[in-house]
């Protein structure tokens, strides 16, 4: 049963990462891209819940931890396109709760790893856990926020949707083409190559948030 999962998992992993490249490069808005976008939110829930289970029963605490974080971004990113503007609905305040839950179990974790002996848990460090666990924080205030003000703008949802999708696809990219550096030919398996995906992700959403925060055209299109 382990071995199918794993299968699916990294069949997933590939559908995500091909049709996240490609939701990024098609016209924003069009249904070619919202048909690539619904197979990436599919192929990476996928990813997220065989993710969280394998590394569950291998005992790696971080991975299933940033197979949860995957599902809840890609879940609160789709929930928020969909949502009215200033609307909000019963399921993002689910997400919220889930949120505050995954930033708990960081928070957890982080405390075993500093009571460990060899300071690692599952192979990785405090620093890890520390890193997506504030990414986590950060998320669980934002939703709080935006169950507040009963939802955003336009553009205030554009940006909250294009950040919680890209993030999940930085995640699996870096653990991808970084995290598995050594399963690559050694032609290609220098870092300055190997970056260049992981690094095409970030300036994306560095683009894309500030060319709808600009752009009132494309915040009315899409």
């Amino acid at each position: 049963m382990l071995s199918i999962l794993t299968v699916i998992h990294i069949t997933s992993g590939a559908i995500g990462l091909l049709t996240g490249f490609l939701a990024i490069l098609l016209r924003k808005g069009d249904q070619q891209h919202r048909r690539v976008g619904n197979i990436y939110i599919c192929a990476m829930l996928t990813l997220g819940v065989t993710g969280a289970v394998v590394a569950l029963v291998r005992d790696i605490p971080l991975s299933m931890m940033n197979a949860l974080v995957i599902c809840y971004f890609v879940l609160s990113s789709l929930s928020t396109i969909r949502n009215p503007i200033h609307g909000t609905n019963a399921f993002d305040k689910l997400l919220m709760v889930s949120a505050w839950l995954i930033t708990a179990g960081f928070l957890y974790f982080i405390v075993q790893v500093t009571r460990s002996a060899t300071g690692q848990l599952g192979g990785f460090g405090p620093g890890a856990y520390i890193a997506f666990g504030s990414v986590m924080l950060c998320a669980a205030i934002a939703d709080v926020r935006y169950l507040l003000k009963s939802g955003l703008s336009r553009k205030q949802r554009l940006v909250r949707h294009l950040w919680r999708m890209l993030f999940p696809l930085f995640m699996a990219s870096a653990a991808f083409f970084l995290g598995q550096a050594s399963f690559f030919p050694q032609s290609i398996r220098a870092i300055e190559i190997l970056i260049i995906p992981v690094a095409f992700v970030i300036l994306s959403l560095l683009y894309w948030t500030a060319k709808v925060s600009f752009n009132k055209d494309l915040t009315a299109r899409i």
